[in-house]
């Protein structure tokens, strides 16, 4: 880990460097101006907000990484401006050197996190970036009668990402009131097998997705999402159903749907009453 201090007290800007060595392994640099920190590469900057000169330079060179202010007082101009700037938190003079490692621990867990998620993000739309579909309206609860699939698995991760929402799956034969926080959104399994009312009433209040078995007719609005298209192997043989799934699916960006359906040999209205059987959503 590499640190810069941008501090003119070079007592109190050694005793961190002598204490941040220590204890966190750290190699550190002392500038006593903002203009010759400009040229250093380091992991964190430790900044004090009240010297000579223009912090927002360094601050807009260096704000993809951890940056720290030290202020000797809290104003607009010494901390609230340089975090809007993109300064990641501060402290406030005088300060304990165990505050500035648990601040400095605590942003590097946090970025750690970040980076971890933008890699988990970039992965799920790897996965799903030939699934093309469109968000239909709903309401919640939303009712599904499908078997999991990636059609499915992709709706769902575009309905969190339209709320804003973590995904959390719940069994609702082992429901408990306390699994349920307002800002997730829930995929609720297994409610064929116990049909509570009261149950339902409750998870009605969040966002909530209630998957059903194909064959379940008890609720009568329901959305129901087919399995992508499947894989033609050599000497595979499709029903015609089969067929025309896979085709709407893999070449409906390719053609526009007067000239897909006369391939097909059908109307466009029995392409559109296809596309909502097999749970085919096509982005406009």
């Amino acid at each position: 880990m590499k640190i810069t201090i941008v501090e003119n007290e070079m007592y109190l800007a050694q005793s961190i460097q002598n204490n941040l060595s220590e204890k966190l392994n750290a190699k550190c640099e002392i500038y006593a101006s903002y203009d010759e920190a400009m040229e250093s590469e380091a992991d964190i900057y430790l900044i004090n907000t009240n010297l000579q000169g223009n912090i927002k330079y360094l601050i807009n060179e260096k704000k993809d990484k951890i940056i720290i202010l030290l202020a000797p007082y809290v104003t607009y101009s010494t901390v609230m401006q340089p975090i809007e700037m993109g300064a990641d938190d501060y402290l406030q003079k005088p300060f304990s050197i165990e505050e500035l490692i648990r601040k400095i621990n605590h942003l590097n867990e946090f970025y750690s996190l970040k980076e971890k998620l933008h890699c988990f993000q970039d992965f799920v739309d790897f996965i799903f970036k030939d699934i093309e579909i469109t968000l239909p309206q709903y309401t919640f609860p939303i009712f599904i009668k499908s078997s999991l699939n990636k059609t499915l698995e992709k709706l769902i991760f575009e309905i969190a990402k339209e709320e804003n929402a973590i995904i959390k799956i719940i069994d609702l034969l082992k429901f408990n009131k306390k699994d349920f926080r307002k800002n997730n959104l829930y995929l609720c399994l297994n409610y064929e097998k116990m049909e509570n009312k009261e149950i339902l009433r409750f998870i009605s209040k969040y966002k909530s997705i209630i998957l059903l078995p194909k064959n379940y007719d008890k609720i009568d609005k329901c959305f129901e999402i087919e399995s992508s298209a499947p894989n033609i192997l050599e000497e595979e043989i499709l029903s015609i159903e089969e067929y025309i799934k896979f085709v709407i699916h893999n070449y409906q960006y390719k053609f526009p749907d007067t000239e897909l359906s006369k391939k097909l040999g059908i109307s466009r209205k029995s392409l559109w009453e296809k596309r909502k059987k097999y749970g085919i959503f096509k982005q406009k």
